[in-house]
């Protein structure tokens, strides 16, 4: 009996095949174990992990007492530094105690010399416009403002009404300047007397400037104009 080609190719390709399945499956289960190896199984039995802890938990500790040397050094340590720190803020205290007595001695001591401080040779300037008059008296430093004492009359017999942020201040360069009015009135009567109040500007506007210029109107009218230039500043 004679086999075909046909049946022959076919066997070949099976046997071919079967082989091919048979290695790879060989280096599959090779490489497999070969990257388990070193890898157990893990303990899945929960009563075994009871029995460790209570073995564990029901060992008893030795007990290790603390010198009593130990004790003594911490303890003076501790109390030490708080003696210490507590001497040395005394002694600041004392200090600074010491220098606000000195400070205001010298300020008794010297009273011309602080009102010096607070004057300006130029000063006092005024200007007078249809009966009002604007005087800048003194000149001061108050903390980070420099503040100007300021009186305002008006001797007209008509009151005379101002809106205080219409009040121009600009430095030498001609910059303006932003300015606090306080104790100022609103309205002036007719044939008053001084009123006194202040302008404040804050010093970090005004560093490089030595002089500056006032510049105020009436509200809202706007007929009076009260320029004051030249105020000096002083440091």
């Amino acid at each position: 009996m004679k086999i075909s080609k046909t049946l022959k190719l076919t066997l070949l390709l099976l046997f071919v095949m079967s082989g091919a399945g048979t290695a790879s499956a060989y280096f599959a289960y090779h490489m497999g174990s070969q990257a388990l190896q070193g890898v157990s199984q893990p303990e899945n039995n929960p009563t075994k992990k009871l029995g460790d802890k209570s073995k564990k938990s029901t060992k008893p500790t030795e007990f290790k007492p603390i010198d009593e040397k130990t004790i003594l050094i911490r303890v003076y340590d501790h109390t030490h530094k708080k003696n210490k720190a507590a001497e040395s803020k005394n002694k600041q205290e004392s200090k600074n105690n010491q220098k606000e007595n000195k400070t205001s001695q010298s300020i008794d001591n010297n009273p011309q010399e602080l009102k010096s401080s607070q004057t300006v040779a130029n000063l006092p300037l005024q200007v007078k416009d249809q009966g009002v008059k604007l005087e800048i008296q003194e000149a001061s430093n108050e903390g980070t403002t420099l503040s100007f004492k300021v009186n305002l009359q008006n001797e007209g017999v008509t009151p005379v009404r101002f809106l205080y942020s219409f009040l121009e201040v600009k430095d030498s360069q001609g910059r303006a300047l932003s300015a606090i009015t306080e104790g100022l009135l609103q309205e002036l009567p007719p044939n008053s007397e001084n009123f006194v109040g202040k302008v404040k500007i804050p010093s970090a506007l005004i560093n490089d400037s030595q002089t500056l210029s006032f510049n105020l109107t009436d509200y809202p009218d706007q007929k009076l104009q009260l320029n004051i230039a030249q105020i000096p500043v002083i440091r």
